[in-house]
């Protein structure tokens, strides 16, 4: 990187110069010397930038209680503002945390008592009342969106009536039963804040935990930001005929305000990052005592040692304990990770849609650089891969399809590669039978295929997903679902049916197709994914025709 010592001389003297915390620790012990790190990260960030079309980067590393580095890539600077998607999950937990603190909320109080007439119907017998402490851990049963205010609504709601519309949803499965990943959830616990506090979220925000944290370049509102200061980003839009094309996004005020809606910086998330490390402290006041802290990173309602605890996701990197968020929202995808043993940290932004398994590769490469300079850890060696003749790659070549997805896989000029589920996905081969598949939504995942008696692959595993390859003959859909067939929604987050192996598909959020079952004419039934335990309905118009389909409970016009 050029100028890089001026830069890491700069950035020492601006640490040491912010207000807070931070600056006070540069006083007690220098970190260590993490310039070859820096060199090494920076010249990845560039490669992944130009090899998945990413606009712009902006890193910061945090070590201790010190933010040891804040940077931006290509269209991003170091003070570009970004939204962070759900990382805003874990400022609403925080907030939660501090009313438990002062005895103004309970965590395993029925929810009813703090929002009363706003809390779903509950369907099932016998079932346990929802909680905060379910809501906060993805296991109070909720649906994913609210009806109004949800990720398909772009007129602006306002959090109040995006929770009041809730009131009429019904839960999809018990509370406590599963995990199950809720935007609605989250931004119910915002509207109890809002409630026992007596002012709006942004303002308790802004008075208890940014102000503190000293986080002057965030805010909860796009009309707070500052004009010039949000950055433009970009988004794979889908197309309806089965490919994307790229525009920029739309900038609105999600409904789901507490899950989804911060708009920052890396460095004031590098200042949040440097708060966990210090267990709540800042010199703007404690956030949180160490105890509470520490309930937040233990996995909630299960046994396992790994999972969502109180708004943190609790797992491992490597055999190191971290908590972690990362965001994907209208052009905008993020990383947060918190390593709590070694207290070091990293942030990750990017203005480029959907591509989250970029991010989270390159806040892994962060981690394992900065934990070879702090304790000479040696990262493990990738595998290495191996070459396979044109005969024997075109013997993975073909249809398949999962539970969830489709799978079309060829082999080209030495080299395996496909879409899964609409992903131009890439397969390196380590093994005869064991690929790597990289892809916006996949970072080096293992992909084993399988043969038959006859000796032919007869599909794949891959992560949760089982792959079955796809008879030669393609069986049609029943001719009442063809009127089905086409767009829904907002023109810059299509809702698109298609037709695939005798099965009707739904590309929701520009991401991927996923399966749908039938459950009756009307009525089909979501796979493991996004929308898991919930459906999608087709409203008629009498002609066989649907002129809406409710997804989830958020109704969408055909356009």
């Amino acid at each position: 990187m050029q100028n890089l010592k001026w830069k890491w001389t700069l950035c020492v003297a601006v640490a040491a110069l912010a207000g807070g915390s931070l600056g006070e620790e540069w006083g007690r012990a220098q970190p260590p010397d993490y310039r070859n790190a820096i060199q090494q990260l920076a010249v990845a960030v560039r490669e992944e930038m130009g090899e998945w079309g990413i606009g712009g980067i902006a890193i910061a590393l945090v070590d201790d209680r010190r933010t040891v580095w804040v940077e931006g890539f290509g269209e991003a600077k170091a003070e570009s503002v970004f939204r962070c998607g759900s990382i805003s999950k874990l400022f609403t937990a925080i907030a939660v945390m501090q009313m438990v603190e002062e005895g103004e909320l309970t965590l395993d109080a029925p929810l009813e008592r703090f929002a009363p007439g706003l809390v779903p119907v509950v369907p099932f017998s016998n079932a346990l009342p929802v909680t905060l402490r379910q809501v906060l851990s993805h296991r109070s049963g909720l649906i994913r969106e609210p009806p109004v205010g949800g990720y398909f609504d772009d007129t602006e709601p306002g959090m109040k009536r995006t929770v009041e519309s809730l009131a009429g949803a019904v839960l999809p499965t018990p509370p406590n039963a599963k995990t199950r990943y809720s935007n609605a959830g989250p931004t119910l616990a915002g509207r109890v804040v809002e409630l026992r506090a007596g002012k709006t979220f942004g303002d308790y925000q802004r008075e208890r935990i940014l102000r503190p944290l000293g986080m002057s370049n965030s805010f909860w509102a796009r009309r707070e930001i500052p004009r010039g200061r949000l950055i433009t980003s970009h988004m794979q839009v889908a197309d309806g005929r089965g490919g994307f094309f790229r525009r920029h996004s739309p900038v609105f005020d999600l409904g789901t305000v507490a899950a989804g809606n911060l708009f920052t910086t890396a460095g004031d998330l590098g200042r949040f990052v440097a708060m966990l490390a210090a267990e709540g402290e800042t010199t703007g006041g404690r956030i949180l005592r160490p105890e509470t802290l520490r309930e937040m990173f233990t996995p909630q309602l299960t046994g396992e040692a790994t999972g969502f605890g109180l708004g943190f996701m609790v797992g491992r990197f490597r055999q190191h304990q971290s908590v972690s968020h990362n965001g994907a929202v209208y052009g905008h995808s993020s990383s947060l990770v918190f390593l709590l043993e070694q207290r070091v940290g990293v942030v990750v932004l990017s203005n480029e849609d959907i591509i989250n398994a970029r991010i989270q590769k390159l806040a892994n490469l962060a981690l394992s650089l900065m934990l070879e300079v702090k304790l000479g850890e040696k990262p493990p060696k990738p595998p290495a891969p191996i070459r396979l003749s044109a005969v024997e790659l075109a013997a993975f070549a073909g249809d398949y399809e999962s539970q969830s997805f489709w799978a079309k896989l060829s082999a080209d000029k030495g080299v395996l590669k496909g879409e899964i589920s609409g992903q131009p996905t890439r397969f390196t081969p380590v093994e005869p039978r064991r690929f790597l598949a990289d892809s916006r939504l996949h970072d080096a995942t293992p992909a084993v295929f399988e043969m038959g008696e006859d000796g032919r692959v007869r599909g794949f595993v891959m992560g949760p997903q089982t792959f079955q390859r796809v008879a030669a003959l393609p069986r049609s859909i029943p001719t009442p679902w063809r009127g089905c067939l086409g767009s829904y929604g907002p023109c810059f987050i299509p809702l698109v049916i298609s037709e695939r192996n005798g099965n009707l598909y739904a590309m929701t959020e520009n991401m991927v197709d996923y399966r749908l079952t039938p459950v009756n004419r009307h009525v089909f039934a979501f796979p493991p994914g996004l929308y898991a335990d919930e459906h999608l309905v087709f409203l008629g118009n009498g002609r066989g025709r649907p002129r809406y389909v409710s997804l989830a409970n958020m109704v969408l016009k055909r356009r």
